[in-house]
Protein backbone atom coordinates (compact mmCIF):
# COMPACT_ATOMS: atom_id res chain seq x y z
CA UNK A 1 0.00 0.00 0.00
CA UNK A 2 1.09 3.43 -0.78
CA UNK A 3 2.35 5.79 1.93
CA UNK A 4 -0.32 7.81 3.13
CA UNK A 5 0.23 11.68 3.97
CA UNK A 6 -0.95 12.82 7.14
CA UNK A 7 -2.76 9.08 7.58
CA UNK A 8 -3.66 9.54 11.27
CA UNK A 9 -3.94 13.00 12.50
CA UNK A 10 -2.30 14.10 16.18
CA UNK A 11 -1.71 17.25 16.26
CA UNK A 12 -3.56 19.86 17.98
CA UNK A 13 -7.23 20.72 16.23
CA UNK A 14 -6.32 24.50 15.39
CA UNK A 15 -2.66 22.94 13.38
CA UNK A 16 -5.55 20.83 11.83
CA UNK A 17 -7.42 23.07 10.40
CA UNK A 18 -5.08 24.64 7.98
CA UNK A 19 -4.35 21.35 6.99
CA UNK A 20 -5.81 19.96 3.68
CA UNK A 21 -5.87 16.17 3.58
CA UNK A 22 -5.42 14.54 0.44
CA UNK A 23 -6.20 10.51 0.57
CA UNK A 24 -4.39 8.22 -1.93
CA UNK A 25 -6.60 7.76 -4.80
CA UNK A 26 -6.71 3.97 -4.80
CA UNK A 27 -8.99 3.58 -2.00
CA UNK A 28 -11.59 5.43 -3.98
CA UNK A 29 -13.68 4.17 -6.96
CA UNK A 30 -14.43 6.52 -9.99
CA UNK A 31 -17.53 6.81 -12.51
CA UNK A 32 -18.20 9.57 -14.98
CA UNK A 33 -21.63 10.45 -16.32
CA UNK A 34 -23.84 12.55 -18.16
CA UNK A 35 -25.59 15.47 -17.01
CA UNK A 36 -28.26 17.86 -18.75
CA UNK A 37 -27.17 20.68 -19.45
CA UNK A 38 -29.99 22.88 -18.41
CA UNK A 39 -29.33 21.24 -14.49
CA UNK A 40 -28.92 24.06 -11.93
CA UNK A 41 -25.74 23.93 -9.74
CA UNK A 42 -27.54 23.93 -6.69
CA UNK A 43 -29.12 21.01 -7.92
CA UNK A 44 -25.65 19.41 -8.45
CA UNK A 45 -25.39 17.56 -5.09
CA UNK A 46 -28.79 15.79 -5.69
CA UNK A 47 -28.15 14.72 -8.80
CA UNK A 48 -24.48 13.14 -7.95
CA UNK A 49 -26.85 11.04 -4.73
CA UNK A 50 -29.37 10.01 -7.20
CA UNK A 51 -26.99 8.34 -9.32
CA UNK A 52 -24.68 7.10 -6.48
CA UNK A 53 -28.03 5.64 -4.63
CA UNK A 54 -30.28 4.55 -7.35
CA UNK A 55 -28.53 3.68 -10.65
CA UNK A 56 -26.28 1.67 -8.43
CA UNK A 57 -22.67 3.23 -9.26
CA UNK A 58 -21.80 2.81 -5.55
CA UNK A 59 -20.64 -0.38 -4.18
CA UNK A 60 -21.46 0.75 -0.82
CA UNK A 61 -24.55 2.03 0.89
CA UNK A 62 -24.50 5.78 0.37
CA UNK A 63 -24.75 6.03 4.44
CA UNK A 64 -21.09 4.11 4.35
CA UNK A 65 -19.91 6.34 1.90
CA UNK A 66 -17.02 9.08 1.77
CA UNK A 67 -17.49 11.21 -1.55
CA UNK A 68 -17.36 13.91 -4.11
CA UNK A 69 -18.23 14.81 -7.12
CA UNK A 70 -16.76 17.57 -9.86
CA UNK A 71 -19.29 18.57 -12.60
CA UNK A 72 -18.81 20.83 -15.79
CA UNK A 73 -22.30 21.92 -16.91
CA UNK A 74 -20.76 23.18 -20.01
CA UNK A 75 -19.65 19.72 -21.22
CA UNK A 76 -22.52 18.26 -19.87
CA UNK A 77 -20.06 15.65 -17.33
CA UNK A 78 -19.70 14.58 -13.98
CA UNK A 79 -17.71 12.46 -12.25
CA UNK A 80 -18.55 10.54 -9.11
CA UNK A 81 -15.96 8.99 -6.67
CA UNK A 82 -16.30 7.75 -2.95
CA UNK A 83 -14.36 5.42 -0.58
CA UNK A 84 -15.95 3.39 2.12
CA UNK A 85 -16.07 5.30 5.10
CA UNK A 86 -15.16 2.09 7.98
CA UNK A 87 -12.37 1.32 5.34
CA UNK A 88 -10.87 4.67 5.35
CA UNK A 89 -11.69 4.84 9.48
CA UNK A 90 -9.76 1.37 9.58
CA UNK A 91 -6.86 2.45 7.87
CA UNK A 92 -6.27 6.16 10.35
CA UNK A 93 -8.52 8.60 8.87
CA UNK A 94 -10.87 9.34 11.42
CA UNK A 95 -12.25 12.78 12.68
CA UNK A 96 -12.54 14.17 9.24
CA UNK A 97 -14.09 17.18 9.78
CA UNK A 98 -11.28 18.91 11.87
CA UNK A 99 -9.40 19.12 8.79
CA UNK A 100 -9.77 22.49 6.09
CA UNK A 101 -10.00 20.33 3.28
CA UNK A 102 -10.64 16.18 2.50
CA UNK A 103 -9.70 15.50 -0.59
CA UNK A 104 -8.77 12.29 -3.04
CA UNK A 105 -5.00 12.62 -4.28
CA UNK A 106 -6.28 13.46 -7.56
CA UNK A 107 -8.19 16.71 -7.19
CA UNK A 108 -5.54 18.87 -8.92
CA UNK A 109 -6.37 16.91 -11.80
CA UNK A 110 -10.28 18.52 -12.65
CA UNK A 111 -9.20 21.21 -14.28
CA UNK A 112 -6.87 19.84 -17.00
CA UNK A 113 -7.78 20.02 -20.50
CA UNK A 114 -6.21 18.38 -23.92
CA UNK A 115 -6.19 19.95 -27.23
CA UNK A 116 -6.83 15.42 -28.38
CA UNK A 117 -7.78 12.85 -26.63
CA UNK A 118 -5.27 12.44 -23.95
CA UNK A 119 -4.39 9.75 -21.06
CA UNK A 120 -2.26 11.96 -18.44
CA UNK A 121 -0.43 10.60 -15.31
CA UNK A 122 -0.87 12.16 -11.97
CA UNK A 123 2.27 11.10 -8.88
CA UNK A 124 1.12 12.16 -4.87
CA UNK A 125 3.24 10.05 -2.75
CA UNK A 126 3.34 6.62 -3.55
CA UNK A 127 -0.04 6.57 -5.48
CA UNK A 128 -0.31 6.80 -9.46
CA UNK A 129 -3.44 7.95 -10.63
CA UNK A 130 -4.10 7.70 -14.57
CA UNK A 131 -7.07 9.78 -15.97
CA UNK A 132 -8.62 9.84 -19.37
CA UNK A 133 -9.91 13.18 -20.90
CA UNK A 134 -11.96 14.17 -24.38
CA UNK A 135 -10.94 16.94 -25.92
CA UNK A 136 -11.18 20.31 -24.23
CA UNK A 137 -13.09 18.86 -21.40
CA UNK A 138 -12.06 19.08 -18.01
CA UNK A 139 -14.41 16.32 -16.81
CA UNK A 140 -12.40 12.83 -16.74
CA UNK A 141 -14.03 10.23 -18.85
CA UNK A 142 -12.12 7.36 -16.78
CA UNK A 143 -9.98 7.53 -13.61
CA UNK A 144 -7.95 4.79 -11.88
CA UNK A 145 -5.03 5.07 -9.18
CA UNK A 146 -2.92 2.17 -7.91
CA UNK A 147 -0.50 1.98 -5.21
CA UNK A 148 3.39 1.84 -6.44
CA UNK A 149 4.65 -1.47 -5.46
CA UNK A 150 7.74 -1.18 -2.38
CA UNK A 151 10.05 -2.22 -5.39
CA UNK A 152 9.35 0.60 -7.56
CA UNK A 153 9.39 3.11 -4.38
CA UNK A 154 13.46 1.83 -3.78
CA UNK A 155 14.10 2.02 -7.08
CA UNK A 156 12.52 5.35 -7.86
CA UNK A 157 10.19 4.06 -10.58
CA UNK A 158 6.70 3.23 -11.46
CA UNK A 159 6.89 1.37 -15.24
CA UNK A 160 5.41 -1.49 -14.06
CA UNK A 161 2.51 -0.08 -11.92
CA UNK A 162 2.14 2.80 -14.90
CA UNK A 163 1.90 -0.25 -17.35
CA UNK A 164 -1.09 -2.04 -15.25
CA UNK A 165 -3.22 1.16 -14.90
CA UNK A 166 -2.44 2.21 -19.16
CA UNK A 167 -4.36 -1.78 -19.64
CA UNK A 168 -7.36 -0.25 -18.09
CA UNK A 169 -8.14 2.13 -21.11
CA UNK A 170 -8.32 1.57 -24.61
CA UNK A 171 -5.60 2.98 -25.80
CA UNK A 172 -6.80 3.41 -29.47
CA UNK A 173 -8.49 6.10 -28.85
CA UNK A 174 -6.38 8.35 -26.49
CA UNK A 175 -2.57 9.66 -27.17
CA UNK A 176 -0.46 9.26 -24.06
CA UNK A 177 1.14 11.83 -22.04
CA UNK A 178 4.83 10.92 -21.80
CA UNK A 179 5.95 12.66 -18.41
CA UNK A 180 4.70 12.21 -14.85
CA UNK A 181 3.49 15.19 -13.12
CA UNK A 182 4.39 15.06 -9.07
CA UNK A 183 2.34 16.79 -6.16
CA UNK A 184 3.57 19.38 -4.14
CA UNK A 185 2.58 21.43 -1.70
CA UNK A 186 -1.59 22.88 -1.44
CA UNK A 187 -2.37 26.26 0.10
CA UNK A 188 -5.21 28.54 0.47
CA UNK A 189 -5.11 32.18 -1.34
CA UNK A 190 -5.99 35.44 0.42
CA UNK A 191 -8.60 35.40 -2.71
CA UNK A 192 -10.68 32.71 -2.05
CA UNK A 193 -8.94 29.68 -4.36
CA UNK A 194 -6.44 27.01 -3.54
CA UNK A 195 -2.91 27.10 -4.76
CA UNK A 196 -1.72 23.14 -5.87
CA UNK A 197 2.36 22.62 -6.92
CA UNK A 198 2.80 20.20 -9.86
CA UNK A 199 6.07 19.01 -11.04
CA UNK A 200 7.24 17.66 -14.20
CA UNK A 201 9.15 14.01 -13.55
CA UNK A 202 12.47 14.92 -13.63
CA UNK A 203 12.35 18.04 -12.78
CA UNK A 204 14.20 20.28 -10.33
CA UNK A 205 11.97 20.52 -6.80
CA UNK A 206 14.10 22.59 -5.09
CA UNK A 207 13.28 25.24 -7.50
CA UNK A 208 9.70 26.65 -8.36
CA UNK A 209 6.79 24.58 -9.73
CA UNK A 210 6.07 23.70 -13.26
CA UNK A 211 3.04 24.88 -12.63
CA UNK A 212 0.28 25.54 -10.28
CA UNK A 213 -2.94 24.54 -10.74
CA UNK A 214 -5.72 27.26 -9.13
CA UNK A 215 -8.85 25.57 -8.14
CA UNK A 216 -11.48 28.14 -6.80
CA UNK A 217 -12.67 27.26 -2.98
CA UNK A 218 -16.56 27.23 -3.46
CA UNK A 219 -16.25 24.71 -6.39
CA UNK A 220 -13.74 22.58 -4.22
CA UNK A 221 -16.35 21.94 -2.00
CA UNK A 222 -17.74 20.06 -4.34
CA UNK A 223 -14.64 17.81 -4.41
CA UNK A 224 -14.54 17.60 -0.29
CA UNK A 225 -15.11 13.75 -0.04
CA UNK A 226 -17.49 14.78 3.93
CA UNK A 227 -20.73 14.44 4.40
CA UNK A 228 -23.25 17.02 2.54
CA UNK A 229 -24.35 18.17 5.83
CA UNK A 230 -21.34 18.98 7.71
CA UNK A 231 -20.35 20.53 4.07
CA UNK A 232 -23.65 23.06 4.52
CA UNK A 233 -22.90 23.58 8.59
CA UNK A 234 -19.31 23.96 8.04
CA UNK A 235 -19.53 26.91 4.96
CA UNK A 236 -22.11 28.69 7.09
CA UNK A 237 -19.62 28.90 10.37
CA UNK A 238 -16.70 29.92 8.39
CA UNK A 239 -18.70 32.89 6.49
CA UNK A 240 -20.04 33.74 9.77
CA UNK A 241 -16.44 33.88 11.43
CA UNK A 242 -15.26 35.94 8.14
CA UNK A 243 -17.59 38.34 9.02
CA UNK A 244 -17.25 38.35 12.24
CA UNK A 245 -13.55 39.03 12.01
CA UNK A 246 -14.20 41.68 9.40
CA UNK A 247 -16.54 43.40 11.98
CA UNK A 248 -14.01 43.08 14.70
CA UNK A 249 -11.46 44.61 12.75
CA UNK A 250 -13.62 47.48 11.62
CA UNK A 251 -14.59 48.14 15.43
CA UNK A 252 -10.49 47.81 16.10
CA UNK A 253 -9.83 50.78 14.16
CA UNK A 254 -12.77 52.76 15.12
CA UNK A 255 -11.59 52.63 18.20
CA UNK A 256 -7.87 53.08 17.65
CA UNK A 257 -8.86 56.46 16.03
CA UNK A 258 -11.17 57.51 18.76
CA UNK A 259 -8.00 56.77 21.08
CA UNK A 260 -6.24 58.65 19.03
CA UNK A 261 -8.82 62.00 18.33
CA UNK A 262 -9.11 62.08 22.38
CA UNK A 263 -4.86 61.89 23.73
CA UNK A 264 -3.43 64.96 23.78
CA UNK A 265 0.29 65.41 22.31
CA UNK A 266 2.04 66.30 25.51
CA UNK A 267 0.06 63.76 27.36
CA UNK A 268 1.71 61.21 24.49
CA UNK A 269 4.74 62.83 24.94
CA UNK A 270 5.21 62.12 28.75
CA UNK A 271 3.83 58.92 28.78
CA UNK A 272 5.82 58.01 26.05
CA UNK A 273 9.25 59.22 28.28
CA UNK A 274 8.01 57.56 31.00
CA UNK A 275 8.29 54.25 29.02
CA UNK A 276 11.81 54.99 28.52
CA UNK A 277 12.74 55.93 31.34
CA UNK A 278 11.25 52.29 32.24
CA UNK A 279 12.45 50.61 29.73
CA UNK A 280 16.10 51.97 30.52
CA UNK A 281 16.16 50.67 33.95
CA UNK A 282 14.82 47.48 33.26
CA UNK A 283 17.68 47.11 30.42
CA UNK A 284 20.23 48.14 32.67
CA UNK A 285 19.03 44.58 34.35
CA UNK A 286 17.93 42.05 32.06
CA UNK A 287 22.07 41.00 31.37
CA UNK A 288 22.20 40.16 35.00
CA UNK A 289 19.15 38.21 35.02
CA UNK A 290 20.10 36.53 31.99
CA UNK A 291 23.75 35.65 33.13
CA UNK A 292 21.94 34.29 36.48
CA UNK A 293 19.44 32.10 34.40
CA UNK A 294 22.34 30.37 32.30
CA UNK A 295 24.46 29.96 35.83
CA UNK A 296 21.00 28.04 37.08
CA UNK A 297 20.80 26.22 34.75
CA UNK A 298 24.00 25.29 34.28
CA UNK A 299 24.10 24.20 38.17
CA UNK A 300 21.17 22.02 37.33
CA UNK A 301 22.25 20.33 34.40
CA UNK A 302 25.77 19.14 36.32
CA UNK A 303 24.11 18.14 38.90
CA UNK A 304 21.60 16.01 36.49
CA UNK A 305 25.01 14.64 34.90
CA UNK A 306 25.06 17.24 31.93
CA UNK A 307 24.73 16.92 28.42
CA UNK A 308 23.62 13.08 27.62
CA UNK A 309 23.03 12.70 23.66
CA UNK A 310 23.38 9.40 23.21
CA UNK A 311 21.22 8.57 25.98
CA UNK A 312 18.60 10.95 25.01
CA UNK A 313 18.42 9.91 21.04
CA UNK A 314 18.41 6.78 22.80
CA UNK A 315 14.82 7.95 24.61
CA UNK A 316 13.53 9.53 20.84
CA UNK A 317 14.67 6.59 18.69
CA UNK A 318 12.27 4.41 20.99
CA UNK A 319 9.30 6.08 19.35
CA UNK A 320 10.57 6.15 15.38
CA UNK A 321 7.97 3.14 14.73
CA UNK A 322 8.69 0.18 12.59
CA UNK A 323 10.51 -2.95 13.57
CA UNK A 324 14.13 -3.76 14.04
CA UNK A 325 16.78 -2.30 10.78
CA UNK A 326 13.38 -0.82 9.64
CA UNK A 327 12.47 2.06 11.21
CA UNK A 328 9.45 4.51 10.15
CA UNK A 329 11.79 7.73 10.40
CA UNK A 330 15.55 8.02 10.82
CA UNK A 331 17.82 11.22 12.10
CA UNK A 332 20.25 12.87 10.33
CA UNK A 333 21.45 15.78 12.62
CA UNK A 334 21.11 16.60 16.21
CA UNK A 335 22.39 19.44 17.44
CA UNK A 336 22.41 20.04 21.70
CA UNK A 337 21.87 23.62 22.54
CA UNK A 338 21.65 22.40 26.13
CA UNK A 339 20.93 18.81 27.90
CA UNK A 340 16.82 19.49 27.23
CA UNK A 341 16.85 21.59 24.09
CA UNK A 342 18.15 19.40 21.07
CA UNK A 343 17.66 20.59 17.55
CA UNK A 344 16.94 17.17 15.43
CA UNK A 345 16.81 16.62 11.73
CA UNK A 346 15.60 13.54 10.00
CA UNK A 347 13.76 11.62 7.04
CA UNK A 348 11.02 9.63 7.47
CA UNK A 349 8.90 7.01 4.96
CA UNK A 350 5.65 9.69 4.73
CA UNK A 351 4.53 12.83 6.92
CA UNK A 352 2.23 10.25 8.94
CA UNK A 353 5.21 8.75 10.30
CA UNK A 354 6.98 11.99 11.35
CA UNK A 355 3.62 12.88 13.32
CA UNK A 356 3.21 9.53 15.07
CA UNK A 357 6.44 10.24 16.22
CA UNK A 358 6.07 13.82 17.69
CA UNK A 359 2.74 12.35 19.14
CA UNK A 360 4.61 9.35 20.64
CA UNK A 361 7.28 11.97 22.79
CA UNK A 362 4.12 14.10 24.02
CA UNK A 363 1.95 11.12 24.90
CA UNK A 364 4.54 9.30 26.58
CA UNK A 365 6.40 12.44 28.89
CA UNK A 366 9.91 11.97 26.47
CA UNK A 367 9.71 16.25 25.29
CA UNK A 368 7.37 18.89 23.19
CA UNK A 369 8.09 20.60 20.53
CA UNK A 370 8.97 24.03 21.24
CA UNK A 371 7.56 27.24 20.28
CA UNK A 372 7.96 30.78 19.46
CA UNK A 373 6.87 33.84 21.30
CA UNK A 374 3.81 33.80 19.52
CA UNK A 375 2.96 30.32 19.80
CA UNK A 376 3.69 28.41 16.82
CA UNK A 377 5.85 25.11 16.92
CA UNK A 378 9.33 24.89 16.20
CA UNK A 379 8.97 22.08 13.43
CA UNK A 380 9.12 21.73 9.71
CA UNK A 381 7.57 18.96 7.61
CA UNK A 382 8.26 19.14 3.86
CA UNK A 383 7.00 15.97 2.30
CA UNK A 384 7.35 16.10 -1.88
CA UNK A 385 7.32 13.49 -4.69
CA UNK A 386 7.96 10.39 -2.24
CA UNK A 387 10.61 12.11 0.12
CA UNK A 388 9.59 13.36 3.84
CA UNK A 389 12.40 15.39 5.82
CA UNK A 390 11.83 17.28 9.11
CA UNK A 391 13.50 19.76 11.33
CA UNK A 392 11.94 19.50 15.08
CA UNK A 393 12.77 22.12 18.34
CA UNK A 394 12.30 19.37 21.11
CA UNK A 395 12.29 20.63 24.67
CA UNK A 396 13.18 17.49 26.44
CA UNK A 397 11.68 16.36 29.62
CA UNK A 398 13.72 15.00 32.20
CA UNK A 399 13.46 10.80 33.05
CA UNK A 400 11.30 9.71 35.90
CA UNK A 401 14.09 7.90 37.33
CA UNK A 402 16.23 10.85 37.72
CA UNK A 403 14.01 13.12 39.66
CA UNK A 404 13.23 10.43 41.86
CA UNK A 405 17.09 9.82 42.69
CA UNK A 406 17.06 13.64 43.87
CA UNK A 407 14.01 13.28 46.17
CA UNK A 408 15.74 13.37 50.01
CA UNK A 409 16.63 9.89 51.29
CA UNK A 410 14.25 10.86 54.67
CA UNK A 411 11.25 11.25 52.13
CA UNK A 412 11.77 7.75 50.90
CA UNK A 413 12.28 6.05 53.94
CA UNK A 414 9.24 7.76 55.13
CA UNK A 415 7.28 6.24 51.79
CA UNK A 416 8.55 3.06 52.70
CA UNK A 417 7.24 2.73 56.02
CA UNK A 418 3.90 4.13 54.94
CA UNK A 419 4.01 1.02 52.97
Amino acid sequence: MAEIEENVPVSSTEELRDIVLRIPGEHFFCESIDVPRNLDPEDFPAYARQALEEEGLSPYPLEQLAWGYFCSIEHGKMILFGASAFKLRQMGWQDLEVFRRVFPSFVSLFVTQFEKPTICFLRHEETLTAASFEPDCPVPTQLFSLPISPEEEEEDRCDETRGKLLSLFSLERFEISPQIVFTGEVSRTSDGFFDFEHFVEDSDEENSPDEIVNLPAELLWDCDVRSLAFKQTEQSRREWVRRRWTAFLAWGVGVAALVVAFVGIRIFENKALARDSEATEKGMQVPLVLESQKLLEKLRQNKLGGIDPFGSLGRLAAHRGGQGDEPHLWFTNAKFDSRNDIFLEGQGRSVEAVNSFIKGLVENGVGNVQTTKSGELKRKIVSSAGKTTFEIQLLLNEEKVIEQANVPSSEVIQEDEGG
